[in-house]
């Protein structure tokens, strides 16, 4: 013969129950998405178009907050075609944490140079274009003595090809 629980034995299976359910809707909250909701990481904003100085200065700006939090990706996509075909962003952040304290200095002082408005330095004999701007050669910025962080035109947008 089948016998129902009694009352308290149900009232525990219901509460055990809901604290589960709660407790599991609490965890998935916590860890985001679900697998089924993913869509995988968000892809990195594309770089500044143009080619402008402005432009140039907000790329190498990108790039070097970018390192200094680790958003690999994102510090990738900025890199020039020919650095973008010969590395992958796992392989970015290895050479990053293999360079040391000194990768994480030449950011830092990019991002201190760029913030005190240090000039970009363009190619002799490439100045400016007519009325917009646009610079056509590569830049550097200066970071010390024979060490630099250049920039080159890629597509209507600058690109990172250096960072010394």
């Amino acid at each position: 013969m089948h016998r129902l629980p009694s009352r308290p034995a149900a009232a525990l299976t219901l509460g055990a129950l809901l604290f589960c359910g709660l407790a599991t809707l609490g965890l998935s909250a916590c860890a985001g998405p679900s697998a089924a909701g993913r869509t995988g990481p968000a892809a990195p904003p594309a770089p500044p178009a143009g080619l402008s100085a402005e432009a140039a200065r907000e790329t190498l700006a990108r790039f070097a907050g970018a390192l200094e939090a680790g958003r690999w990706p994102e510090a990738w996509a900025l890199l020039s075609p020919r650095w973008r075909a010969a590395t992958t962003p796992e392989r970015l952040a290895a050479d990053w944490r293999g360079a040391g304290p000194l990768a994480r200095e030449a950011a830092a002082r990019v991002s201190a140079l760029l913030a005190s408005g240090a000039a970009l330095d363009g190619t002799p004999g490439q100045g400016g274009g007519a009325g917009g701007g646009e610079v056509l050669g590569p830049l550097r910025l200066p970071v010390g003595p024979g060490r630099a962080a250049r920039l080159v035109a890629d597509g209507g947008r600058w690109s990172v090809d250096a960072l010394e």
